[in-house]
């Protein structure tokens, strides 16, 4: 190929999140023989902003908040002067911002903001619909995705470099993780309260809890006013860069959504699997389309802390028989989220839309 192609990746911040992660992993593999990377976000200096920056050609970073309607006149300036071929928005404003650039310029639309299986309510759903028809393609991580949106595309699972992870045997210690900031989004009352009883009735030794939000303090607290025993077994992580680190100090790996906001392809849940946890996650959304229930984890009922407690309590007393379990977990990860096939498949599907 004799020119590369230029790709303007167009996501709204850097925050430490899935979403972010998994736009760094596809930054890390993609192949900068054949393409050249633009990126615009619209928040400064956040969590990945640095590591991004580092792995692109082209990398301008808003601050919408002075002026929320900056975006819509620098995105033209930016289309000038990186000159894309291809533009893949990350969220639904992102994709309201690169639209009519993109159109009048010819330049070919990818949204790739479908990465729950229902978040967006309301008004922002309409406006997300409406943007998901109005791309030459779209790209959603999960099939969940697609039918929660009622549109057609191409399902490119989250890619998980394994390289990452090297599972060292831990002493002994049954210890429990959750992965997830403290959000509308996720169900923290859920896991707290069947970590708080499992922790009570000495099942578990301790409990992490990686992630930062709004509702971090009120959680703390709630454990807080539990009892001084409980509460000395958890730790509140906040952001953490070395997840790999803490992972290998845990034997099960957990994730609780709520039903109202759905649940996506987790980066979280990948996670665990890749580090040889045992991964328990609610059964809502696209989470069935990781894990096989009592195969490579456990499905648990929407909002049951009974039943999350139940599932641990099994797994802590027949620990050793989940040894073929933890193997089929990480085969999942080498075949159907491989991270050189899933961005190979990113990749083809870049030509392929540049060839039409």
């Amino acid at each position: 190929m004799d020119k590369k192609i230029a790709i303007l990746y167009v996501i709204d911040g850097l925050f430490q999140g899935g979403k972010e992660r998994q736009f760094v992993e596809i930054l890390k593999g993609i192949d900068r023989n054949i393409f050249k990377i633009g990126i615009v976000t619209f928040n400064k200096n956040l969590f990945y902003s640095e590591q991004a920056k580092s792995l692109s050609d082209y990398f301008i970073e808003l601050d919408k908040t002075s002026n929320k309607f900056k975006p819509f006149f620098t995105i033209w300036t930016c289309f000038r002067d990186f000159k894309p071929d291809i533009v893949h928005s990350w969220d639904y404003l992102s994709s309201l911002y690169v639209y009519l650039p993109s159109k009048l310029k010819s330049v070919k639309f990818i949204n790739g903001s479908i990465r729950d299986s229902g978040t967006e309510k309301g008004w922002k759903n309409k406006l997300k619909k409406l943007m998901l028809k109005a791309a030459d393609l779209v790209i959603a991580n999960s099939k969940a995705g697609l039918e929660s949106y009622n549109v057609k595309g191409e399902v490119i699972y989250n890619a998980v470099n394994t390289e990452r992870f090297n599972y060292i045997e831990q002493n002994g210690e049954f210890n429990i993780i959750k992965v997830a900031n403290f959000t509308d989004y996720k169900n923290h009352k859920m896991f707290i309260d069947a970590a708080v009883k499992l922790v009570d009735n000495k099942i578990v030794d301790k409990v992490f809890l990686a992630g930062d939000g709004i509702y971090k303090d009120k959680y703390l607290k709630y454990i807080q006013e539990k009892s001084k025993f409980v509460f000395s077994k958890f730790n509140f992580l906040g952001s953490v860069s070395n997840i790999e680190t803490v992972l290998n100090k845990c034997k099960v790996g957990i994730l609780c959504s709520t039903i109202q906001y759905s649940e996506g392809i987790s980066n979280s849940v990948l996670e665990y699997m890749a580090a040889g946890l045992v991964p328990v996650a609610t059964n809502i959304g696209a989470s069935s389309e990781i894990i096989e229930n009592t195969k490579n984890g456990y499905l648990v009922k929407a909002d049951s802390a009974d039943d999350l407690f139940d599932k641990i309590k099994f797994i802590k007393e027949n620990y050793d028989a989940h040894n073929q379990m933890i193997i089929n977990a990480k085969n999942t990860i080498n075949t159907k989220f491989n991270y050189q096939n899933n961005i190979k498949k990113l990749s083809d599907l870049y030509i392929k839309n540049i060839s039409k």
